[in-house]
């Protein structure tokens, strides 16, 4: 069951920017990675990732995690970001008009919000949802933890085809393709 607070920490941490823009702007805006379902896969794996590096340190004072949160966090974002504009060739976030940014990859008030996610997570989630999973029956809590698996992986798969679609209309759209023009391709003709 040590998979299951990790899937929990990619739908509770699509909240965290969630409310943020709520209370901001003032209207809902989706964090999501995925088709189905608030999961932010770059927000689940971060966390994930944190509660890897600074669990031994998860009884340190605040403001070492949220610190190391914010430093580890920000990093992390900047990598994803460079690693999705090289592999899917967009961008999905950009943060170049926010102050203290780096290159619109990051800034430091999101890095803040990994900060205040690890003080969360250590100091109040992990703990409860611990002790949550660990009244759960081995055998169900394994059985559960794999469907849970199951179902991200069908999503993400999912996603990441609809995603290669919306390039690929994308792509015919800015060139000016029209359906007879792309009927002559048998590669663009596969795609529709």
């Amino acid at each position: 069951p040590t998979r299951m607070p990790r899937f929990s920490a990619a739908l509770r941490s699509s909240m965290n920017p969630n409310i943020f823009c709520r209370i901001v702007m003032g209207s809902w805006m989706s964090r999501s990675s995925v088709i189905y379902g608030q999961f932010s896969i770059v927000w689940g794996l971060g966390v994930a990732a944190i509660t890897v590096l600074l669990y031994k340190y998860k009884d340190k004072n605040i403001l070492f995690l949220f610190f190391t949160g914010t430093i580890l966090g920000g990093a992390y974002e900047y990598i994803c970001s460079v690693f999705t504009e090289i592999a899917f060739g967009t961008v999905f976030w950009d943060y170049s008009d926010m102050p203290f940014n780096l290159g619109g990859r990051i800034n430091l008030l999101y890095c803040s919000f990994w900060g205040i996610a690890a003080i969360v997570w250590f100091k109040v989630a992990y703990p409860l949802l611990s002790a949550l999973i660990e009244k759960i029956p081995k055998k169900p809590g394994i059985i559960a933890t794999w469907m849970l698996l199951a179902f991200m992986l069908v999503n993400v798969s999912i996603s990441s085809i609809a995603l290669a679609r919306y390039q690929e209309r994308s792509i015919i759209i800015a060139t000016g393709m029209c359906f007879l023009e792309t009927a002559a391709n048998p590669y663009v003709t596969a795609l529709g």
